[in-house]
């Protein structure tokens, strides 16, 4: 996996989203969002199928305890389905761009 920084508030995401290694890089680069002032986080997730418990339980607390506003662009219809049954779509403002 790889993680880009982009403008103010976006981070755009290659790669599968499935080691621990993964998940603390990308807990690592909201938290510097978070404190250069964004209350809006934009995560561009290009090709992941999947994604670990502890960044889906990291972005709940971002949007339900800290209420910073999470959108996500996902470009893989089984990451967006997993969210989906999760319940998630809504509450993280997911919209599917497939490639």
């Amino acid at each position: 996996m790889q993680i880009e920084h982009k403008g103010t508030n976006e981070l755009i995401i290659t790669g599968n989203i499935k080691s621990i290694e993964d998940s603390m890089e990308i807990k690592k680069m909201i938290t510097a969002l978070q404190q250069n002032g964004s209350k809006q986080i934009l995560l561009r997730i290009q090709d992941s199928f999947s994604m670990t418990s502890t960044v889906i339980g990291h972005l709940m607390k971002l949007v339900n305890i800290d209420k910073v506003t999470v959108s996500m662009i996902v470009g893989d219809q089984r990451l967006h389905q997993l969210l989906e049954e999760l319940s998630l779509v809504r509450a993280f403002n997911v919209s599917l761009v497939e490639k």
